[in-house]
């Protein structure tokens, strides 16, 4: 198999690497909840997210064109 057809055949280790980071922050992030009361986000956390999707996606798409 070529080198070409081999980059586009599943996922490349940019993208386990992103998976992985995300799905651990979904994990982890909620058990430093504190104690307390429980509030709903601040309008910053609530952003956080898609910008973050949105990073990891240019940067994926960037890694994949090279």
């Amino acid at each position: 198999m070529r080198r070409v057809e081999a980059e586009y055949d599943g996922w490349g280790e940019g993208s386990v690497v992103a998976f992985l980071c995300i799905a651990i922050l979904l994990i982890c992030l909620p058990l430093g909840m504190g104690p307390g009361p429980i509030e709903p986000p601040s309008f910053s956390m609530l952003l956080i997210v898609p910008v973050l999707m949105a990073a990891i996606l240019i940067f994926l798409s960037y890694a994949s064109r090279t």
